[in-house]
């Protein structure tokens, strides 16, 4: 590896960790520094400025969980099993620290207006992504054509946003385990409305 590209992985790893750990408001080029064993400069000298290294951080992460999805998604053959992988997913984006990072920096854009101009084109994939999986989900459903796709990933990108903050307001995660379970008991309810209607017998 180059050690330019090494400096930069080593960067983004502890400014990744550091957001895990400390939230946006506490963390700083000092903090990240201090988490990853080099000097403060070397964030300056490499991303500019603390925004920018974070900014590249959530997109660096968002782009291997982008990754994920992807490959899982192709798998989903019906609004069911969409729902399944996505929850799976969920629970592995809260486990990897990304749902924190994106959390912190979403909020953190709703106050400073140059970092949302940076944070909200990497959220547009997302739904780029939630677009074609549930168009190809629909396809042989009796709702296809009845909301249109990109509404429906809207909708599938606040939720998960949502989810996000809630996360993050609720250790303990209450509400949206409350909401997962919600989430469980659609599938068996879209697949009884895939099945065809009984024809009451002649006589």
């Amino acid at each position: 590896m180059a050690r330019g590209t090494d400096s930069r992985a080593r960067l983004l790893d502890a400014a990744f960790a550091s957001v895990v750990r400390n939230g946006y408001a506490r963390t700083s080029a000092r903090t990240i520094a201090s988490i990853g064993r080099f000097s403060p400069g070397l964030i300056f000298y490499h991303y500019g400025t603390v925004d920018d290294l974070l900014v590249a951080t959530l997109e660096r992460s968002s782009q291997s969980r982008l990754n994920r999805y992807k490959v899982m998604v192709e798998h989903a053959d019906s609004p069911a099993a969409l729902l399944r992988i996505l929850e799976r997913l969920y629970r592995e984006d809260v486990e990897s620290g990304h749902v924190r990072v994106v959390s912190e920096l979403v909020a953190a854009s709703v106050a400073h207006a140059g970092l949302a101009a940076k944070v909200t084109p990497l959220i547009e994939p997302w739904v780029a992504l939630a677009e074609r999986a549930i168009t190809a989900a629909l396809a042989d459903s009796p709702f296809a054509g009845m909301v249109p796709p990109r509404r429906l990933a809207l909708a599938a990108a606040t939720f998960y946003l949502g989810a996000n903050l809630l996360t993050q307001l609720q250790p303990d995660g209450a509400d949206v385990e409350e909401l997962l379970g919600a989430v469980r008991e659609v599938p068996p309810l879209l697949e009884l409305l895939k099945r065809p209607a009984s024809r009451p017998s002649g006589r």
